[in-house]
């Protein structure tokens, strides 16, 4: 039977899971890469991630070093795909959760190494994924201006995306579209920011309701559960308790649902297991709904599952509510002691944190250890204080929204004019303009390839021009995740492309080329028909003509196709002489 990963990844077979995850000390993702689909990859990294936040941190090491080995081996290759943004994303997270701030500077360097990923293969939800990460490391490592900023894109980005993108799956984009909307929520929780954080968290429910395993939407309710009790918290800081009490009474209810649904999906070895045995933010959501005796016990048993700090800071606040309620008091200044203390090292959650400093003040009373009127004065009039901040980092996030989205548009208008309806590639204008920097000079010298399609004519015969849309829509997709971040790919006309690799030798442009030539080949015949690449590539120095080098591209091309197809050739004129082109773009 197979079992459900945190976010609702089924894992079938042993190559679709780690080493790490099967009890292995060490992860053999790496070694493993050539025989590994991008679906089992990604599979892998799902599962190295579930084990690593549950990991002892004794042992999380292990994970790193196999994240950081695989990324190594896919640079090598050279690819920029959606793979390759799910490994960077994987690696970006190890560092942040558990506030690793001596990995500060690898972190903000695989966060642009994801945000340069995102932008080559060009999705909005790894766009919008990639601005959920910056903030994330931005509110981490304390520069809260970029992480509203940034959180603002990412709010954009991610609600405006409606529908799956054309021959996509309906339940794999609700999936990842799901999964990359719950990162978000977590992101504007750490920024106090909840009325947002709850719009974001409604909608990921609604895509993952159609859809989504049972694991998918528990793992929605579980984040449902804690957005309501950080809220509950916040509201109570804030002199609301009516309003307190229905969030706390929100979360109970959704953490019986996020139960249920665990329950649902867990390995038919455990079927009486329940997420708030596993799960601590489940069990803490009853307790702060009516504290009392009678869930000390099972908030006891959880408390060591607890590994992230939002969580332990909840679930001690419910413990020691709890205790207080029981009568014992000085049991619970002595459980929240500890926390409080971690708590006034660091800056870490700093809104629940509060909550946990007011928490200790109010057990210490009860206890009957003093605390003189001034200090309880002066801590209303900060809470009052920072009330007003979060109510102005609110409009902020939703300022930086609308300001993004505004851009957007206008930046889309005039993308189209740069744009191919058909295949999303460049057109010829955005390459005129590409080239024309070369050409003036004020551009480094570049490697252009012209690439025309083996047996296109035949598709387009033997099918229609449908098909042979569907052709180049694929084939324009692969060469887009093939080729390097910073080359450029256009479609030049017909069934041909150009492709302007910069500041790249000849020998090294034909190998990447050779590359991309080698995964057009092997995409299925359902999905491309079989079409090969024939390529003629050409170095053009700044200040030469473009006129020139196209032409050089296109008679290598030629010689490519003359040779059976499949091929890349570098073409160079016979005593700087310009062979004439074959054919006008396009034919």
């Amino acid at each position: 039977m197979s079992r459900a990963g945190v976010t609702g990844v089924d894992v079938d077979t042993e190559s679709d899971r780690c080493a790490l995850v099967r009890g292995d000390p060490d992860c053999r993702c790496a070694a493993d890469l050539d025989q590994l689909t991008d679906q089992q990859l990604s599979a892998r990294v799902t599962g190295m991630s579930r084990w690593y936040q549950r990991a002892d941190p004794a042992v999380r090491g292990a994970a790193v070093r196999g994240i950081d080995e695989l990324l190594r081996r896919m640079r090598v290759r050279g690819a920029r795909t959606t793979v390759m943004c799910e490994v960077l994303r994987v690696a970006v997270l190890m560092r942040l959760l558990h506030l690793d701030r001596a990995a500060a500077g690898e972190a903000a360097a695989l966060v642009h190494d994801h945000t340069t990923c995102a932008e080559h293969v060009g999705e909005p939800r790894l766009l919008g994924e990639a601005a959920t990460l910056r903030a994330h490391h931005a509110a981490a490592f304390g520069d809260a201006q970029a992480a509203l900023a940034d959180a603002g894109t990412a709010l954009a980005v991610l609600t405006d995306i409606e529908r799956p993108r054309p021959g996509e799956d309906p339940a794999e984009w609700a999936r990842l579209l799901s999964r990359s909307l719950n990162g978000l929520v977590l992101v504007l929780l750490t920024l106090d920011a909840h009325e947002l954080a709850d719009e974001v968290s409604r909608r990921a429910v609604r895509i993952s309701a159609a859809d989504g395993s049972a694991m998918d939407r528990a793992v929605h309710q579980i984040n449902r559960t804690r957005l309501q009790l950080a809220w509950a918290l916040r509201l109570e800081r804030g002199g609301q308790d009516a309003a307190a009490g229905r969030r706390f009474a929100a979360a109970a209810r959704t953490a019986r649902s996020a139960e249920r649904l665990w329950a649902a999906s867990v390995d038919s070895a455990e079927p009486d297991a329940v997420a708030g045995h596993r799960c601590a933010i489940l069990g803490a959501a009853p307790a702060l709904r009516r504290p009392g005796p009678q869930h000390v016990d099972r908030l006891l048993s959880v408390l060591p599952d607890a590994r992230f700090v939002h969580d332990r800071i909840v679930l001690t606040i419910a413990l020691a509510r709890c205790l207080l309620a029981g009568g014992r008091a000085d049991e619970a200044v002595e459980v929240l002691r500890p926390m409080h203390v971690e708590l006034t090292a660091t800056a870490v959650e700093p809104a629940l944190a509060l909550s946990l400093h007011r928490e200790f003040a109010r057990a210490a009373l009860r206890a009957g250890v003093d605390r003189p009127d001034a200090l309880a004065a002066y801590a209303q009039a900060l809470e009052t204080e920072l009330w007003a901040l979060q109510e102005a980092r609110l409009a902020a996030l939703q300022g930086h929204r609308e300001h993004h989205r505004l851009a957007r548009e206008h930046g889309a208008v005039a993308a189209q004019a740069m744009q191919d309806p058909l295949t999303g590639l460049p057109n010829r204008r955005a390459l005129d303009l590409t080239l024309e920097q070369v050409a003036s000079g004020r551009a480094a010298s570049c490697a252009v390839a012209l690439i025309d399609l083996d047996r296109f004519k035949d598709v387009n015969d033997g099918g229609s021009h449908a098909v042979g849309d569907a052709v180049l829509r694929e084939v324009a997709s692969c060469l887009r995740g093939s080729l390097r971040a910073q080359d450029l790919v256009a479609r030049y006309g017909g069934d041909e492309f150009v492709v302007v690799l910069p500041a790249t030798s000849l020998p090294r442009a034909r190998a990447v080329l050779q590359r991309a030539a080698a995964a057009v080949a092997a995409l299925p015949a359902e999905a491309a028909a079989g079409v090969t690449m024939s390529v003629g590539v050409v170095a053009m120095r700044a200040g030469s003509r473009a006129a020139d080098a196209l032409a050089l591209a296109d008679a290598a091309m030629y010689r490519a196709k003359h040779a059976g197809g499949n091929a890349v050739v570098a073409g160079r004129g016979p005593d700087g002489m310009i062979p004439a082109p074959r054919r006008a773009p396009g034919g």
